[in-house]
């Protein structure tokens, strides 16, 4: 008798352990901002290999630079760190190559 007991708390121990890491605070991400421009730009052209999303990460990457505002060089930054990630994504595929 006391097997089927101990089945069901197995079954559900997982899932308890699930939820319970699911309701822990998750750390929110800082916000980009302007004093990062020269990390940015020293990554972008150290890391990046050639190619369309690195140069629409580069072209970000000199708005940030001409922004007339912190709000404005900040938005700038959080599209380089987007393209730059999209480029570090196309970097790690392999490449692909043309049969014929």
């Amino acid at each position: 008798m006391r097997r089927f007991l101990i089945i069901p708390v197995l079954l559900l121990a997982p899932a308890l352990a699930f939820a319970q890491s699911q309701s822990q605070p998750q750390a929110k991400p800082q916000p980009i901002t302007c004093s990062e421009l020269p990390k940015a730009e020293a990554f972008v052209d150290a890391k990046l290999k050639p190619g369309p999303n690195t140069d629409k990460a580069k072209q970000h990457l000199a708005a940030a630079k001409s922004a007339k505002s912190d709000s404005q060089c900040a938005a700038e930054l959080k599209q380089v760190d987007y393209w730059a990630k999209r480029s570090l994504a196309a970097d790690k595929k392999p490449a692909v190559k043309s049969g014929s």
